[in-house]
């Protein structure tokens, strides 16, 4: 983790920031930071993993470095963005978020042009830590800039949707978000108890060039699968705690015969689909592939990588549900 930057430009060191929040990347913000309209004081002192920043407490222009948690809490709670960063697919903002069709500039994946940036006139940016790692400083030259930790620095992925909610003021709203999802997944998994008890799913991605099973890790759709009740393979174990998938060979696809289902997408992040179609075919059109129980069975579901991997929010976490309950019925 880098040590704080320096202050800079419009930004302005603050102290006497609530320590409990620190490694999620926010001070205590206070009960009173949503709505955002209530707020009595024009900014927020916010520290988070590259430095400390004054942040308004009612954003008007907002810029989302991101497409993750950064991307998908703004639209979810209304958050006025100028431009944000875009999945590498199509669409680029995922149907299943609730103002994805709100008109903001579209920046594209893995890409943060700070002269570009410099064009929006934002009062607010905000990214993950991989999306800012490079260029904080030069960011925080033009606004209050704020990098949040995510999966990626070992986050759940609930908690950085939170951590980003108290950035923009809207946490209140977000918790509940958050709990009407946790309900909905208990209710499935109650209703849903008998037949996923007798039933291993293994998780698959597919990428450029090899299948990967998606581990019992922290990753977010395992989070989903797990919080579903859905029961996963032994092969789906990680080696190390920290694994969040591990790589197969074709000669290695064999390891998948625990599995009474499979669940598998491809892609994600640099889609490269021509690439991704052709690793596809190279593992699935093998004997070793074919001679799987859950091949044999019928029991191999693909499903859509723009919400199973690139999801980041409440709404993703209720499409991966949306999909879980048209799939487990077939899983008998």
């Amino acid at each position: 983790m880098r040590t704080p930057a320096s202050p800079l430009g419009r930004r302005t060191v603050l102290t006497g920031l609530g320590a409990g929040l620190a490694t999620l990347g926010l001070s205590a913000c206070g009960p009173r930071d949503t709505p955002r309209e209530q707020s009595t004081t024009d900014t927020k002192a916010v520290t988070h993993p590259y430095g400390e920043a004054d942040v308004p407490r009612s954003p008007r222009r907002v810029i989302a470095l991101d497409p993750g948690q950064a991307m998908q809490v703004a639209l979810e709670h209304g958050i006025p963005l100028v431009a944000s960063a875009t999945l590498d697919a199509e669409p680029p903002v995922p149907g299943y978020l609730p103002g994805g069709k709100r008109e903001f500039e579209h920046l594209g994946f893995g890409q943060v042009d700070v002269e570009r940036l410099a064009g929006f006139d934002a009062d607010l940016v905000v990214g993950n830590t991989a999306s800012l790692q490079d260029n904080y400083d030069a960011v925080a030259g033009l606004a209050s800039t704020v990098a949040y930790a995510n999966t990626r620095d070992a986050v759940e992925w609930h908690e950085s949707a939170l951590t980003v909610a108290g950035i923009y003021g809207v946490r209140e709203a977000q918790q509940r978000k958050l709990d009407e999802y946790r309900d909905r997944a208990e209710r499935f998994k109650n209703d849903n108890a008998e037949l996923l008890a007798d039933k291993k799913v293994a998780l698959l991605r597919f990428t450029t060039d090899e299948l990967r099973i998606v581990t019992d890790s922290i990753i977010f759709p395992s989070r989903i699968l797990t919080d579903a009740g859905v029961r996963r393979t032994e092969s789906s174990a990680p080696e190390q705690a920290e694994d969040t998938y591990t790589s197969l060979s074709p000669e290695q696809v064999s390891r998948l015969a625990d599995a009474d289902v499979l669940i598998h997408f491809s892609g994600g992040g640099a889609f490269e689909g021509g690439q991704v179609s052709s690793t596809f075919r190279r593992y699935t059109e093998g004997e070793l592939w074919r001679r799987l129980p859950a091949v044999r069975a019928g029991k191999v579901f693909e499903v859509p990588r723009v919400s199973w991997w690139d999801g980041a929010s409440a709404s993703a976490a209720g499409a991966l549900l949306d999909d879980l309950e048209r799939l487990v019925p077939r899983f008998a």
